[in-house]
């Protein structure tokens, strides 16, 4: 199977990695050209850097759109049409850093981001939250662990995007457990209680039901 990865920052880099270690195949995209090639030159042959954002989708099942928030809407925009056939991965957390580097929340207090990044999507679009609900460190040191996998959790309102999203999961290491619907993302972010944790299903599934 083809993803395709939009940003090859921080965790762009490490969703990518990692989705290479299990066997995905990546079409990258980055507005730092040199940075995408930089990577996929470090994953090898299971990654090409593709011409643009849309060029990316070519063949791919599924983008993970690995951006600032306050860009996303402008990415999407980009590359609406090629979407309607993909399942949209956001790892996205709706903050901002100031000049004096103050991080802030952007978007109001009670609304999530799922459900504002769903509104920006074309209609029918499968739309998955995820990979975002660790950080970057996190994420890469507790993939594959053993003996039971730590949870990777994620929110989605489509079937068909949840089965795709669980398969990434699986593939970069993880056990996927779904939060609920878009609605609950807030529960993924920065600030959120499920945000950083490493689990197994059991306390995961129990973290869930508890609130």
């Amino acid at each position: 199977m083809t993803t395709a990865i939009i940003g090859t920052g921080g965790i762009g880099s490490v969703i990518a990695r990692q989705l290479a270690s299990g066997g995905e195949t990546l079409r990258l995209s980055s507005a730092d050209h040199e940075s995408a090639r930089r990577l996929a030159a470090e994953i090898g042959r299971a990654a090409v850097v593709a011409a643009d954002n849309r060029d990316a989708l070519h063949g791919a099942d599924a983008v993970v759109l690995a951006l600032r928030f306050t860009v996303l809407k402008g990415v999407i925009d980009e590359i609406a049409d090629p979407l309607t056939d993909k399942l949209v991965v956001v790892p996205s957390n709706p903050f901002g850093i100031d000049a004096q580097g103050n991080v802030s929340r952007l978007l109001p207090k009670g609304q999530s981001s799922g459900e504002v990044i769903a509104g920006w999507l074309p209609t029918g679009v499968g739309l998955a939250m995820a990979f975002g609900t660790m950080s970057a460190d996190v994420f890469e040191s507790s993939r594959n662990r053993s003996p039971e996998l730590a949870v990777l959790f994620y929110a989605t309102d489509d079937d068909r995007a949840g089965k795709e999203v669980e398969r990434l999961i699986r593939t970069a290491g993880f056990e996927p457990v779904k939060v609920g619907g878009v609605e609950q993302s807030s529960r993924l972010e920065v600030g959120g209680d499920l945000h950083d944790l490493v689990v197994g299903p059991a306390q995961a599934r129990s973290l869930i039901g508890a609130a």
